[in-house]
């Protein structure tokens, strides 16, 4: 199971930038008139799908490097606590 969260975060980590650049160039792309939508494909919902998948596809890059990040602080917090009670105890 180590195995597992270690190389999801490995993936993860190395995939989410490059998430977040398809995202942001995908949002930027679809502002502009460079994919027309033509009769009987979506026309009405076609342009605001693609903007609410690359904001919510930026936000879960964004918002799981936070989550690590908090999560790797409060690990670092807790061992650096019990080498000092450690240390504590040998004085």
């Amino acid at each position: 199971m180590n195995l597992l969260r270690k190389l999801h975060l490995v993936i993860g980590f190395t995939i989410a930038p490059l998430l977040l650049l398809q995202a942001v160039t995908g949002f930027l792309l679809r502002r502009g008139d460079y994919a027309p939508v033509r009769l009987h494909n979506w026309e009405v919902v076609s342009r605001y799908v693609a903007y609410v998948l690359a904001v919510g596809l930026a936000f879960l890059s964004v918002s799981g490097g936070i989550l690590y990040m908090s999560m790797r602080i409060q690990q670092w917090r807790r061992r650096k606590k019990a080498a000092q009670a450690a240390a504590h105890r040998q004085d």
